[in-house]
């Protein structure tokens, strides 16, 4: 069994080129959205909208990224403790459940988007998402967790398996105690589960196959799992109480 090296203090941050794509990429992916959200989900909102959300969401985005791996990488001077029991070793290693556990997730974070209706609904989903985020973030930082280092220990030989390798490579296995990923995913799944495109079963589905899928590649033990989607929940409907426009 060949062991994936991680460093132990992931390093992330935006170099040159990334900013250039970035750049790039954000008004194509916004005119995108529009056209999807105007055809398939009635948004009313205009052009410029769009581009101007989709600012706002990158830059929430990044700046996420940027105080998830600062708490990854400065708080090494706590003790980190691991939440695996005996159950967690009878679930098998699927290494295929990485293509579910990467694009799945970003593409119903897609659907939240094209399917804004007005930019206040839109800050107010932003806002839930960045309560959610420092929420976990601060757990992260007083209760340090780790997934089991053998969780990491498999050999790559299979697209699948480069591929989790890859992912794996630009984070470490701290940060685990809540699942951010089932945190985000149950989040943006009863976000969405109001539209009629979606609904309430495949929101629940699509909540159920990140959870599954995080248990599967062995990024998280049960009880990140289940504290993730606790988590996501409560942000939700806290976010919800306090906007009572929110449909």
């Amino acid at each position: 069994m060949a062991e994936v090296s991680q460093s132990e203090a992931a390093a992330w941050g935006f170099e040159p080129h990334w900013l250039l794509i970035i750049v790039v990429s954000v008004p194509l992916a916004a005119t995108l959205f529009w056209w999807i959200g105007v055809h398939y989900f009635d948004s009313q909102l205009r052009f410029l909208e769009y581009q101007q959300f989709a600012a706002v969401v990158t830059v929430g985005v990044a700046g996420g990224y940027q105080l998830y791996f600062w708490v990854q990488r400065n708080r090494y001077r706590r003790r980190a403790v691991c939440l695996k029991t005996d159950l967690d070793d009878r679930i098998p290693f699927i290494p295929e459940w990485i293509w579910l556990y990467s694009f799945l997730y970003y593409l119903m974070i897609g659907v939240t988007v094209v399917s804004i209706q007005d930019l206040g609904e839109g800050v107010q989903i932003i806002f839930g998402g960045l309560v959610l985020l420092v929420t976990g973030c601060a757990i992260f930082y007083f209760f340090p967790t780790y997934v089991p280092h053998t969780f990491r220990q498999f050999e790559v030989n299979t697209l699948s398996t480069r591929y989790l390798a890859f992912v794996q490579s630009m984070d470490n296995d701290r940060n685990a105690f809540p699942s951010m990923h089932c945190a985000l995913a149950t989040y943006v799944g009863l976000v969405v589960m109001d539209l009629p495109i979606i609904g309430v079963w495949v929101g629940g589905i699509y909540i159920g196959f990140i959870v599954v899928s995080c248990l599967l590649v062995k990024q998280h033990v049960i009880a990140d799992t289940i504290a993730g989607v606790a988590l996501g929940a409560l942000i939700f409907y806290l976010n919800l109480g306090l906007n009572t426009g929110y449909p």
